[in-house]
């Protein structure tokens, strides 16, 4: 597996979208860009993992973890900035000015898709369309749930309580004299195999199947924590609980196609443009149901699962299982690891919230069931609605390893995506970089901070342009002017047009390869759109002044060298930087100016040597 380059891949990504950026950001196509970033980003972590098994003193697991988490930064930001990028195209600047954060603030259905025969499921849809920040805290939690770590399941087992049927048949057996007597074990285990037994009993099931449960629960929650609840459904069936299939599926929002719209589906053209498919095509990709399906008590089934949540007598994860599927917070803290296990817990309940809200204050036509007998139901951790608050309390938790974890450069960088607050974090990560405050880790994202800032803001965004230019100034310096100087054009293009030419031309003045190599280097500038007239000017002018000067020879010390004889390193560089004006036609005129005035300070010096060799350097039609 060849090892990718990745700055050489990104420099590519870069250039094959600079010339587009303003159609992406017309036509919301510019998220593909973060989509090629991810998709380097994940290549190098497979990479790294597949060394692990070939050779493992070449793996290094903190350089794969650094890989995960940069892949999963930019899937991030790619899902966020698309629906901003949506909403920036229909006009709604509100995800861009709205600082508070405060879910469900402006959360109204347009009047034109009001009415009483709406669904719970197309409410909930309108509810999206109609609240960009409901709707990125949505995408925020699929993000959480598809980037969760792998985890072993369960296997499936057949026949429903096996070990606990024998016990009891044992019993049975037992009592009726055919068998010796019960043991204790016995003794302690429920004597009906039903799936309430254990709570209305007050007993334990057999021990190899009280294990079994233990892990189906573990694994049913690590399903839903990966928002894969139909995996989870299909594991209760296959294992013969489909009672427990049963209690999953009641989140299922509820729909009947008779009552929602027809789909408004368009298809664009060869020439870009966008047209209305006929009826008979629509009705051939149409994915609604048949018939009625979810469920319309759903308010009614989530005050179940919080009941079930809030019985200490049920399994952690049991509790945790049922309180992630109602939206209730409690219980599913008391299993959270990990920074993104804290937030998902958080993001979870606040969309589910947020709906439930939408849903009952919508005013349906078909009103679900109600029930006070599940009032008293509390809880100490209530619904934020604000995602901010939940950011900060996660950095300054009681715990000091979630502390630290959610201090990470990434997830400090995450958050910053998730709030909406890019330009802040650029201008105090360019700040404590210019003031020598980063740490190692810190200074490791330069690369994601500058390549994420560019995509931003070529979608559309305002960044603070200083703050980039910084930055991009500081990847020149320490990762390209040395090993990647082809590249350096690329990233000069992106600064600000009065800095362009002065960057440039401090890079050239390092340049002390043959003439060749140097004019190519001007050739990948003028490829990109500078100036390179200006910036051979400016480098030939950085050059001689950083150059010392002679002092005119007097006297009986004024001597003139031999013609043959060779010159120092400084009249070397004073050449070569008349060189960078004497290769642009343009420019002769300054540059014969340039050349008689070095001339002259080198025949002051005594230098014949130095004044011959730069005549014969020149061009023959110079």
């Amino acid at each position: 597996m060849a090892v990718v380059d990745i700055t050489k891949e990104f420099a590519g990504v870069v250039d094959s979208h600079d010339a587009h950026r303003q159609n992406a950001a017309e036509s919301g196509k510019g998220v593909s860009q973060a989509k090629l970033f991810c998709q380097l980003a994940k290549k190098r972590y497979d990479q790294l993992v597949h060394e692990k098994f070939i050779v493992s003193d070449l793996y290094s697991a903190e350089e794969a973890d650094y890989w995960k988490a940069e892949s999963s930064t930019w899937d991030l930001l790619e899902r966020i900035y698309a629906l901003r990028v949506q909403s920036l195209a229909a006009g709604d600047d509100s995800c861009m000015s709205d600082d508070s954060g405060d879910l469900g603030s402006d959360c109204r259905v347009p009047e034109k898709n009001a009415s009483l025969t709406t669904t719970d499921f197309t409410r909930a849809q309108e509810l999206m369309a109609s609240d960009n920040l409901l709707a990125e805290c949505a995408e925020l939690r699929r993000w959480l749930e598809e980037s969760a770590p792998e985890f072993q399941p369960v296997e499936t087992r057949k026949g429903y309580m096996f070990y606990t049927r024998k016990s009891i048949k044992d019993r049975e057996r037992a009592a009726a004299g055919k068998t010796g007597s019960a043991s204790n074990a016995v003794d302690r285990v429920v004597t009906e195999a039903d799936p309430d037994s254990t709570s209305r009993q007050r007993k334990a099931l057999a021990h190899e199947d009280a294990e079994y449960e233990t892990s189906l629960v573990r694994t049913l929650f690590e399903y839903v924590r990966r928002g894969r609840a139909g995996n989870a459904i299909d594991l209760c069936i296959e294992s013969d609980e489909p009672w427990r299939a049963a209690s999953l599926k009641g989140g299922l929002l509820w729909r009947d196609s008779r009552l929602e719209p027809e789909p408004e589906i368009e298809i664009e053209t060869e020439n870009g443009s966008s047209m209305r498919i006929d009826d008979v095509e629509v009705k051939d990709i149409d994915i609604r149901p048949d018939f009625p399906a979810g469920n319309i008590n759903r308010s009614l089934w989530k005050q179940a699962c919080a009941a079930l949540a809030q019985d200490e007598n049920n399994d952690l994860y049991e509790r945790a299982l049922y309180a992630a599927l109602s939206g209730r917070l409690d219980e599913v803290l008391l299993v959270c690891e990990s920074w993104e296990d804290h937030l998902w817990a958080y993001v979870n309940t606040m969309v589910e919230t947020q709906i439930d809200l939408g849903i009952k204050d919508s005013g349906l036509l078909y009103t679900p069931a109600q029930s006070t007998t599940l009032s008293h139901i509390q809880s100490k951790h209530p619904p934020v609605r604000d995602i901010k608050l939940v950011l900060e309390a996660l950095s300054s938790h009681d715990t000091p390893a979630l502390r630290q974890e959610a201090n990470e450069p990434f997830h400090r960088l995450q958050s910053a995506i998730v709030l909406n607050e890019l330009p802040e974090y650029l201008g105090d990560y360019a700040r404590r970089m210019q003031t020598g405050d980063l740490d190692e880790s810190e200074t490791r994202i330069l690369r994601f901070v500058i390549h994420s800032a560019l995509h931003v803001r070529g979608l559309g965004f305002e960044l603070p342009a200083d703050a980039i230019d910084s930055l991009i100034e500081r990847y020149i310096d320490t990762e390209l002017a040395t090993q990647y100087r082809e590249l350096v054009a690329s990233y000069v293009a992106q600064l600000q047009p009065g800095k362009r030419t002065e960057i440039y031309a401090r890079f050239l003045q390092g340049i002390s390869d043959s003439l060749p190599v140097r004019l190519n280097l001007l050739k990948v500038g003028a490829n990109h759109g500078l100036d390179t007239a200006a910036i051979s000017r400016r480098a030939t002018e950085l050059v001689l002044s950083s150059l010392e000067t002679y002092s005119p020879l007097q006297g009986a010390a004024f001597a003139l060298a031999e013609p043959a004889a060779p010159i120092n390193d400084k009249e070397h560089g004073q050449i070569r930087a008349i060189e960078w004006i004497t290769s642009n036609s343009q420019l002769y005129e300054y540059a014969l100016v340039e050349t008689c005035r070095l001339v002259r300070r080198f025949l002051l010096c005594g230098r014949t040597n130095a004044a011959t060799q730069l005549l014969n350097s020149l061009p023959e039609d110079f």
